[in-house]
């Protein structure tokens, strides 16, 4: 809040870089948005999601990833990470494990399977 006599500087707008910004952002989300829809045209009919090839994905660079780290790695909300994983674990391409070091971590692995499976998947996606 202003006091009586106080005056407001503003500061240079540069409405030129603004636009240039929002036409990269703008660009950028599209392509992400067109990669997204690609991605998930060659993984629908494998069986499998965007977030479930991610998950697959992330443990396959990081191997043994607490559900914290899985989450900030691809950008998912608790719940929804937590349904993707029990996914997974159902078939069989990850699994669960309680940290040697601390009891109360659960770590998130891939399976051999899971390798296999995130191997496949990465070609197929790298073909289109």
């Amino acid at each position: 809040m202003r006091t009586a006599g106080e005056t407001v500087t503003s500061t240079p707008h540069d409405d030129a870089g603004d636009a240039m910004a929002a036409a990269l952002l703008r660009e950028t989300v599209l392509a992400a948005r067109r990669a997204a829809r690609r991605a998930a045209q060659v993984l629908g009919p494998e069986g499998y999601t965007l977030d479930e090839w991610l998950v697959l994905d992330v443990l396959g660079t990081g191997d043994g990833l607490t559900m914290s780290e899985l989450r900030e790695a691809v950008y998912l909300d608790k719940a929804t990470l937590g349904r993707r994983v029990d996914d997974l674990v159902s078939k069989a391409l990850i699994y669960r494990e309680v940290d040697g070091l601390d009891r109360r971590v659960i770590r998130v692995y891939l399976s051999s399977r899971g390798r296999d499976v995130v191997s496949r998947l990465t070609a197929r996606l790298a073909q289109d």
